[in-house]
């Protein structure tokens, strides 16, 4: 089920224009073999915010096979992107897609808890993040999130993917099998954290499957923004 009319989905999504044919060839690879990527309508609004924020170095958690990271470092060439995933099936069609995209010297791929890699980052060094995407395992959104914001410089965006996790975060109603008690506890619980945290200034989106954008307002600021 979708958390919006899908008719209007649709109508929507004529007018999505890719941003290359490199990426326009992996994004209907990956709709026929059904390998999640960001949707259609969470890439626009993906796009608009990068054309705003135009941040130098990006952090991604959720790699999967390498879209967005791609995506990323195609559509701002001035960037870095760091991508973070556990999965070492998906690290390794990752890495051949951003190679046959020609773009290894700026997506770097890690390996292993988007936490525990975010921990190594700090420890290397490797700060002023500017742009963070949060899509990797929605039970985990806290701990990235915790993870990410040591690394971030004041103002920068944090988007969070999949929020709404198909209106299951609303309502119990939707998941008819209740099958994902603890994801939903979860998200509800990271929800309300980027919405209180006086860190944060969050917006909610019903965009795709749900989307937050956090800027970070600085460790010591206060909650009037």
């Amino acid at each position: 089920m979708n958390i919006t009319n899908q008719q209007v989905t649709d109508y929507i999504n004529r007018f999505y224009q890719s941003p290359d044919r490199e990426l326009e060839v992996l994004r209907k690879i990956c709709e026929q073999d059904h390998v999640p990527i960001i949707l259609k309508e969470t890439e626009v609004v993906l796009s608009l915010l990068l054309d705003l924020q135009r941040p130098q170095k990006i952090l991604e958690i959720g790699t999967a096979i390498g879209y967005s990271a791609i995506y990323f470092a195609s559509k701002c060439p001035q960037a870095v992107v760091y991508s973070i995933d556990k999965d070492e099936t998906a690290i390794l069609a990752a890495r051949h897609n951003v190679q046959q995209a020609g773009l290894s010297e700026r997506i770097h791929l890690l390996l292993g808890d988007g936490q525990e890699q975010e921990e190594k980052l700090a420890d290397s060094g490797v700060r002023d993040f500017d742009f963070v995407f949060i899509d990797g395992s929605k039970s985990h959104y806290r701990r990235f999130l915790d993870g990410a914001l040591p690394l971030c410089r004041k103002g920068a965006l944090v988007v969070s993917d999949n929020i709404l996790m198909r209106a299951t975060t609303v309502s119990d109603d939707y998941d008819n099998g209740r099958k994902h008690k603890t994801n939903k506890r979860k998200m509800r619980e990271y929800v309300e954290y980027i919405c209180s945290d006086p860190t944060l200034k969050t917006t909610l989106m019903s965009v795709g499957d749900g989307m937050a954008v956090s800027i970070y307002r600085g460790e010591h600021e206060q909650r009037s923004f």
